[in-house]
């Protein structure tokens, strides 16, 4: 699939996947917005990128918004890449079982 010159929006680009997603989506020539709760990484890699940054936790719907006008902004939005790490971290599976993340609490 061609995306050059596309808009992408991606979740935790500060750093982890996120970040190395942001870097090969600007060195192919896309536009990104980088959406991260990490301000001061997020603020660094946009601008060594020269892409687009927004604050963001995923949990509250205005920030999700503003991430999304913020790439609507930019062209056409033909991506999401969804990087974003919003439960604790552990092993998928261990010796006690699956991970108990909050999203599987009742």
């Amino acid at each position: 699939m061609e995306m050059q010159g596309n808009v992408v929006l991606i979740t935790g680009g500060a750093s982890g996947l996120g970040a190395a997603t942001a870097r090969l989506i600007a060195q192919r020539g896309d536009k990104a917005v980088l959406a991260d709760m990490n301000e001061v990484e997020g603020v660094e890699l946009a601008r060594v990128v020269r892409r687009e940054f927004v604050k963001c936790d995923v949990n509250q719907e205005a920030d999700a918004q503003r991430a999304i006008d913020t790439a609507l902004s930019l062209g056409t939005l033909r991506g999401l890449v969804n990087c974003a790490g919003i439960a604790s971290a552990s092993k998928t599976v261990g010796r006690d079982g699956p991970h108990r993340s909050i999203c599987f609490r009742r």
